[in-house]
């Protein structure tokens, strides 16, 4: 009997023992299944915020392209719209002044959709006014006069002596040479509160000028206008010609001036800016 009640005792321990086991696996098991379902929640989410992400960032992106390729259209029908009233005007001029050589370009970085251009014509000489002005005007309207050039073009026609109007240099010697560039090596020299440095290429003699007084240095614009020698060229003459800069631009100051011969006539070019002078020069025609 009581090894009968032993086995009992034994049966019993032994089927408690295997629902606590089971009951582990099933609870294992649904933690299991519940850890999966959050996994496959937070794989939904994240795949819903990329998606997200990446069509706000296609939209950025296309309204990026959008705006900058709105920039690129403003800025090419402006260049359009400077170009036209460039050629319009010139297209005019040569009518009214017939044989003289004209830039087709303005040489200026923006404003040439409000160019203005004036000029005077006699026997002797014509003159041509560039300016930028509030709005656009006619050409030769007499409310250009007030306006400050920033180029003017002259033509001095059946000059008898040319050399004494252009002021061409000849190289220096015995004094302090200066490198320009690699192989350019020009000359310096002061004299009444200022200091001159020169250098020549073929016809052309290049003179710079920087007041003492003001703390300038000739050198930083001579290599400037040396490289933009080398770009930009100068026109065509079979006179020595001369090219003078005042360090130092600012509207109104024509502070470059050019000077060369054609033929008969000696053709001269003031400028505020010496960049804009040989972009002017470089569509002469």
């Amino acid at each position: 009997m009581k090894k009968n009640r032993k086995n009992l005792a034994l049966l019993l321990l032994a089927a408690s023992l295997l629902a606590g086991c089971a009951g582990q696996s099933n609870s294992q098991s649904s933690q299991s299944s519940q850890a999966k379902s959050e996994k496959k929640a937070e794989s939904k989410a994240s795949s819903k915020s990329a998606a997200k992400s990446a069509a706000s960032s296609a939209v950025s992106s296309t309204k990026s392209s959008s705006s900058q390729a709105s920039s690129k259209s403003a800025a090419s029908s402006s260049q359009r719209a400077d170009a036209n009233r460039m050629g319009t005007l010139t297209s005019q001029l040569r009518v009214k002044l017939p044989g003289m050589l004209l830039p087709a370009a303005d040489g200026l970085g923006q404003g040439g959709s409000n160019l203005n251009i004036r000029y005077t014509s006699s026997s002797s000489q014509n003159v041509v006014y560039y300016s930028v002005g509030n709005s656009p005007l006619a050409l030769n309207d007499s409310r250009i006069a007030s306006e400050k050039p920033y180029a003017v073009l002259t033509e001095k026609k059946n000059v008898a002596d040319a050399s004494s109007l252009i002021n061409y240099q000849e190289p220096k010697t015995g004094l302090p040479a200066v490198k320009i560039a690699s192989n350019v090596t020009g000359t310096e020299e002061g004299a009444a509160g200022s200091t001159y440095l020169q250098f020549n290429q073929g016809q052309w003699s290049f003179v710079v000028r920087a007041s003492n007084v003001q703390g300038q240095k000739p050198l930083p614009t001579a290599q400037k206008l040396l490289s933009l020698y080398q770009q930009y060229g100068l026109p065509d003459t079979a006179a020595k010609s001369s090219v003078q800069v005042d360090v130092g631009e600012s509207l109104g100051s024509l502070n470059t001036v050019i000077t060369w011969a054609k033929g008969s006539s000696v053709y001269q070019l003031k400028a505020h800016s010496t960049e804009t002078a040989f972009k002017m020069l470089k569509s002469l025609s």
